[in-house]
């Protein structure tokens, strides 16, 4: 004779388990989203900036990497035009470079860093030869009372400090 087939007949402690387990996970997804997008968006970013934040170079130093040697002469703003600012910078390569004029920027105390408005084509410069740049800067459209605070460059990524209490 043949048997009937067979059926697997659930027994209550095993369904209970079961939906522990399922409990506990969908508690673990729930608080995973809660913890996770906060922790993403508000530490996570600090941290990277621990890592792979820029270096900045304090007033009077020099930056030398990437085959340069560049440090801020000076800065002043302009007597007769106080939305004016003029920063000099000093740059020495060790290997032929290229500086991009549009990868400048003026970070300020308050608002929106002014971007340099300079040539279009890149400063190449040869080894051995010092090169002074003259940067003039607008503050025209600048917030109120916003003083100049660091020269940004974004090619090398460097920041020079401008101010003593800022570096």
């Amino acid at each position: 004779m043949t048997e009937p087939p067979r059926r697997r007949v659930p027994v209550a402690a095993e369904q209970s388990v079961r939906e522990e387990r399922r409990s506990f996970f969908r508690w673990a997804a729930i608080l995973g989203v809660i913890v996770g997008i906060p922790l993403g968006v508000l530490g996570i970013p600090p941290l990277l900036n621990v890592f792979f934040d820029e270096p900045t170079v304090p007033v009077n130093g020099a930056y030398s990497e990437d085959g340069l040697v560049m440090w801020v002469e000076s800065w002043e703003v302009d007597e007769a035009n106080p939305e004016r600012v003029t920063v000099t910078l000093r740059v020495r390569p060790t290997e032929p470079s290229t500086i991009d004029l549009e990868g400048f920027e003026l970070e300020l105390s308050k608002g929106n860093p002014i971007l340099h408005k300079g040539l279009a084509e890149p400063l190449v410069i040869e080894a051995g030869f010092e090169v002074m740049m003259t940067l003039n800067f607008d503050l025209s459209d600048a917030e109120e009372g916003a003083e100049p605070r660091a020269l940004r460059l974004a090619d090398p990524k460097v920041r020079f400090a401008l101010t003593e209490e800022d570096h």
